[in-house]
């Protein structure tokens, strides 16, 4: 029976003041009342408004991603306030994606010193949204490589639904280190007319770069949100690009391309 191979966990950082950690955070997944999944997420500290994505392998501890029971904690007393937590993870045997949870109405602090917080949340279960599922938010997750990676130059996505251009949309400056070389990144982006994911084929996402500043992201990944706002329901996996070989994105030709068409993501039917 298929099992987790890598699971991801990506968070964004409540953007006000002094929500920031230095403190270790730890993902735990509990199945049939054991704790199979432990792992501190090792990923530097997290600042205020920021964003981060982390990644493991857990295969061996052959968790199914179903029956499960997920909470993120943290192994300090320098408090942390997410404003968002998402996860997913890929089947072993067939490298599908799977979301596993989400929550972005968090009012939880998490800390080690009781007077600050609680030791760790649950990280609420997320439905699998499927093929016909209608799609009113895009969730972009992208991180960036290391050294001269990282780009102050704009970054579009455009998806097209047969000939309707659903989403187009160039992510604004955030809070976040955007797109800085070794930083995880996640944004959120409107949709034009809400579609489904079997209107979509593989040449229909369109990621593209408006400025000469060359960036090479190590991963991009996007899921379809059925809710237009506030917590959805359920995830559409996308796109899932990992590892990245696809070159560079910028506009001076000895340096990327000014645009790149990533495949859709393996998901269960």
């Amino acid at each position: 029976m298929p099992f987790i191979r890598d699971l991801w966990v990506a968070t964004l950082t409540s953007t006000l003041s002094d929500s920031g950690s230095e403190s270790e955070l730890v993902v735990i997944m509990n199945q049939n009342e054991v704790d199979v999944v432990h792992r501190d997420l090792r990923f530097g500290s997290a600042e205020t408004g920021g964003g981060k994505l982390y990644k493991h392998d857990v295969s061996e501890a052959q968790v199914l991603p179903e029956d499960y029971y997920m909470r993120v904690g943290i192994r300090g007393s320098d408090a942390w306030r997410p404003s968002m937590i998402a996860a997913w993870c890929e089947r072993f045997t067939t490298g599908r994606v799977v979301p596993l949870g989400y929550d972005e109405t968090i009012d939880t602090i998490l800390s080690t010193d009781s007077s600050e917080g609680r030791i760790s949340l649950p990280l609420r279960a997320i439905g699998h949204g499927r093929v016909r599922t209608d799609i009113n938010r895009l969730m972009l997750i992208t991180g960036t490589s290391f050294g001269s990676s990282a780009t102050d130059s704009p970054i579009h996505v455009r998806i097209t639904a047969g000939q309707t251009v659903v989403v187009d949309h160039t992510i604004p400056d955030t809070p976040q280190a955007d797109f800085e070389s070794g930083e995880g990144n996640v944004y959120y982006l409107p949709v034009i007319s809400s579609f489904t994911r079997s209107q979509l084929t593989d040449a229909s996402v369109v990621l593209s770069i408006e400025g000469d500043d060359a960036w090479r992201p190590i991963v991009v990944v996007m899921f379809g949100l059925d809710a237009a706002s506030g917590p959805p329901g359920l995830m559409v996996p996308l796109v899932h690009v990992h590892p990245w070989t696809l070159g560079s994105l910028s506009t001076d030709p000895d340096e990327g391309a000014v645009s790149m068409t990533l495949p859709l993501a393996p998901m269960d039917p």
